[in-house]
């Protein structure tokens, strides 16, 4: 088994999640897996950051509850401390939601809100480009060739979010 650096898992997440952006207009089947690879995105950046200031991390976190420790400056010193307003935290809540409800199927089968989701995926991607580009808690936390990586990842995710906000939003 071969030993990876976290900030390589967090690259290789954005780039699926960007593949998957870019689908969702034409294979309906892309949306689950996009909502599935921007929250364990967001998840992986939480987790490597408060890592890497040491913070404590309960043994089985939710994605709010990463997010609201990041975005916590007892928790994550400034200026590391994610800047979310109270909208951007609610926003994100629908992207969790969908996760849920792709991660623990029920007989009736999916219940997407893709309405919901354009605003949410937006807060993921500001969350990652700030723990992992913007603000990282440490130097050398995510390597260069994952900095690029992700940065692509992100600016492809949002591009393609722009632009199926406009054909799946009614």
């Amino acid at each position: 088994m071969t030993n990876h650096p976290l900030s390589t898992h967090l690259a290789d997440t954005a780039k699926f999640t960007a593949s998957h952006a870019g689908m969702v207009p034409e294979v309906d089947s892309s949306l689950p897996w996009l909502v599935s690879g921007a929250v364990l995105m967001v998840q992986q950046a939480c987790v490597i950051a408060l890592s890497e200031a040491g913070a404590e991390l309960p043994l089985m976190p939710g994605p709010n509850e990463l997010v609201a420790r990041v975005a916590d400056e007892t928790i994550l010193a400034q200026p590391f401390t994610v800047p979310l307003k109270p909208a951007q935290h609610r926003a994100f809540e629908p992207l969790v939601a969908a996760r849920n409800d792709v991660m623990h199927p029920r007989p009736t089968g999916l219940n997407i809100d893709a309405a919901r989701l354009p605003d949410a995926i937006i807060v993921a991607t500001t969350i990652t480009r700030h723990l992992a580009l913007t603000q990282p808690v440490r130097r050398f936390m995510i390597a260069d060739t994952d900095q690029a990586a992700i940065k692509d990842a992100l600016g492809q995710i949002e591009t393609s979010v722009e632009f199926w906000r406009t054909v799946l939003v009614d």
